[in-house]
């Protein structure tokens, strides 16, 4: 595969997994994070270890780094943000305005607990020189083997001087 089709199917990776994420942690988060209840809720761990399970794809594959650049860019650049917001004296509630009221709490995990990690490790997982370069061509194949020549032929046989002498005396 060419490098730009990598980098192509990489980039569209990356894209479609950036909401993938974030709405796995904040579904995850949402129903996970409710220590009220003392059950697990085996579909929503499933959402969560999914979600985990595609991050670690999008870090360790060997499709383009695109795929974990992108949502890592968008994951640090989303709790940067909300840092610069605050450093500036503007307060802590970045966005929850446009956020309906039933995904608040999932918001908040996610602006403040699950971005930093996620966007870090994406990023991290980018930045290995290895993963920008193609994939290493293989080697030629083999030449068939060709077939050993045939061998010359035996000498006539030497009469032995045993039979000589036998027809000697005769």
């Amino acid at each position: 595969m060419r490098n730009g089709v990598r980098h192509l199917l990489g980039a569209g990776a990356g894209l479609l997994a950036t909401p993938l994420i974030a709405a796995g942690f904040i579904v995850g988060f949402e129903r996970f994070g409710d220590t009220a209840r003392m059950t697990v809720d085996w579909v929503v761990m499933a959402v969560f270890v999914g979600t985990l399970i595609l991050i670690g794809t999008l870090a360790g594959s060997r499709i383009s780094p695109l795929a974990s650049l992108l949502p890592g860019l968008a994951f640090t650049g989303f709790i940067g943000a909300a840092l610069v917001r605050i450093a500036l004296g503007g307060d802590h509630r970045m966005g929850f305005d446009q956020v309906p009221s039933e995904f608040l709490e999932g918001y908040m995990s996610l602006l403040y607990t699950w971005s930093l990690p996620t966007g870090c490790i994406l990023l991290a997982a980018s930045v290995f020189p290895s993963r920008w370069r193609s994939a290493r061509k293989a080697d030629p194949p083999p030449p068939e083997p060709q077939e050993a020549p045939k061998p010359p032929p035996l000498p006539k046989r030497i009469p032995s001087r045993r039979a000589e002498r036998s027809q000697r005396l005769m």
